[in-house]
């Protein structure tokens, strides 16, 4: 990721530098001027996609708030060196073959890739004279997207994240063939009074529920396997075999429980019985507390691989515990799966609306305290929700889930598609001031920062392409959707920001004939 982020702010550097040259500017100079027209862009950028990085940092999630910062540090020391190392090697290696007169001609980065230039320029006069079936498109494309992604997937398969043809994936599908899926232990912890005579009699209750096919939770299988019930149930229950562990002064205390309300001494001495007869035993399903709360242990297995099942035997298992909800807590891959995608999607969400309100704040300020107009700032950032919708419409199509790791890509989002923005914003700036044109603007913008920023996306795109070649599916996702999200930015770049931009030209016109106009009155010229 940062290999294609760092690559995108060299290329911009070296273009803006080619293009000095190509104008005049001996090699030392264009150095300089490069360095200076893009020093400004880019640390906008930079800063944007820092900030957009640092809100995953607030993730329940600790990998992901690792992940922002890693990304944030990476993106800083990436900009450090580029700007500092191509121009000062520009300067160097170019100006000593300049006063050797081994100096070739400058080749603009817009005809890298042969007929680019000149498409891209050919886009941006289009854009400027029929801009509205551009946007009525990308509009509906925009809606269609947007609705899609509110059906979007959040499932979490833990066996998405073992390696493609390992062991561990070759056992799993022997069982799925073999018994119609793997099961996954279930330990529910219950931190409740036992000597209170309602918490043992919820115990029994419990426990007796899962050996009821029309009472046991959806999911589970079979009746539980370790609890204080069931060594409870083992001691009381003779079957009359010699081996048969009973205890008739424990069954008598069992038979005295279930007709009368048991103080908490005669719990107490039930409890005391059980963990004199299998100290061991007890040992594994109950910790007794004789100052607080005691902690009991029920273990059962369940069907695993579909989370909306593991959310209902959450939900029955809460519905046969009569006490205080805060009492019992269950846990288990799958539903530890179930709070990773609720903590996350909540947390995302969040992180969305404050990276685009933060990216929004930033640029705002800059262009307002820079050049007086606030305006470049929502210019710079509209497109970059059209993106999002469109992203997450494109994921929920194609079937890939908002998980863990493709969650990441909405703040990759953000600062992939304001770093496309803002240079295509400064560029027509520079452009609009120089010409006056603001159809005109937009091509030259086109033809040479828009070519600049193809051959950034695609670089980009590669270096995040590697992952697809990942042997864990969601680093696949990832890769896949990252490639998604940077055409998609550089789509919305060049053909949303122009006309927008080419609007905001006629505007600063309009404004300039209007302020001329009352000159002329005032002054009688």
């Amino acid at each position: 990721m940062l290999i294609g982020l760092v690559v995108d702010y060299a290329i911009q550097t070296i273009g803006l530098y080619r293009e000095s040259r190509s104008e005049g500017a001996r090699a030392r100079s264009a150095a300089r001027i490069g360095l200076r027209s893009v020093l400004l862009p880019l640390s906008l950028a930079a800063v944007t996609t820092i900030v957009s990085f640092l809100t995953n940092v607030s993730s329940p999630i600790p990998a992901n708030g690792d992940f922002g910062i890693v990304a944030a540090v990476g993106v800083a020391a990436g900009l450090i060196v580029m700007l500092a190392l191509l121009s000062s090697a520009r300067a160097l290696i170019d100006g000593r073959r300049e006063d050797s007169g081994r100096l070739g001609e400058a080749k603009p980065v817009s005809g890298a890739i042969p007929g680019v230039g000149p498409a891209v320029e050919a886009l941006g006069g289009l854009l400027a004279r029929r801009p509205a079936p551009f946007l009525i498109v990308i509009a509906v494309i925009t809606v269609i997207l947007g609705v899609a992604a509110t059906d979007i997937s959040t499932e979490f398969d833990s066996r998405d994240f073992l390696p493609r043809g390992s062991d561990g994936v070759r056992d799993v599908e022997t069982l799925d063939a073999a018994f119609g899926g793997s099961t996954d232990a279930v330990q529910v912890v219950i931190e409740a009074e036992l000597t209170d005579d309602r918490t043992l009699r919820n115990i029994f209750d419990f426990t007796g529920a899962f050996d009821d096919d029309l009472r046991r939770p959806e999911g589970v299988v079979g009746g539980i396997s370790s609890s204080f019930g069931v060594l409870f149930s083992d001691w009381v229950t003779d079957d009359g075999t010699p081996e048969d562990r009973y205890d008739a002064e424990l069954a008598e205390m069992a038979a005295a429980a279930n007709q009368f309300r048991l103080d908490p001494e005669d719990v107490q001495s039930i409890i005391d019985r059980v963990k004199e007869l299998d100290p061991v035993a007890f040992g594994q399903v109950l910790v007794d507390d004789p100052d607080g709360i005691d902690t009991m242990l029920i273990r059962f297995d369940a069907l695993t691989r579909d989370q909306e099942r593991a959310g209902r035997m959450v939900e029955d298992i809460d519905a046969l515990w009569y006490g205080d909800d805060a009492e019992l807590t269950a846990t288990s891959g799958e539903i530890i799966g179930l709070e990773v995608v609720a903590a996350m999607t909540g947390s995302q969400t969040a992180a969305i609306a404050t990276t685009v309100i933060a990216a929004l704040v930033i640029l705002t300020l800059f262009f307002w305290i820079a050049d007086g107009r606030p305006e470049l700032g929502f210019i710079a950032v509209f497109p970059i929700v059209l993106v999002l919708a469109c992203v997450l419409g494109t994921m929920s199509l194609a079937g890939i889930p908002y998980n863990v790791i493709t969650a990441l890509i909405t703040a990759l989002s953000i600062g992939i598609g304001v770093d496309y923005t803002i240079h295509i914003i400064h560029r027509y700036e520079e452009e609009f001031l120089h010409t006056g044109d603001p159809e005109q603007a937009a091509r030259t913008t086109l033809g040479t920062t828009g070519s600049a920023l193809l051959g950034s996306a695609l670089t980009t795109a590669l270096g995040f392409g590697v992952l697809v070649f990942s042997t864990l599916t969601p680093f696949q996702q990832f890769g896949l959707v990252t490639a998604i999200t940077i055409a998609y930015a550089l789509i919305a770049a060049i053909v949303v920001v122009p006309p927008a931009m080419i609007l905001w030209g006629a505007y600063q016109n309009h404004r300039l004939r209007s302020a001329a106009r009352r000159a002329a009155e005032v002054l009688g010229e």
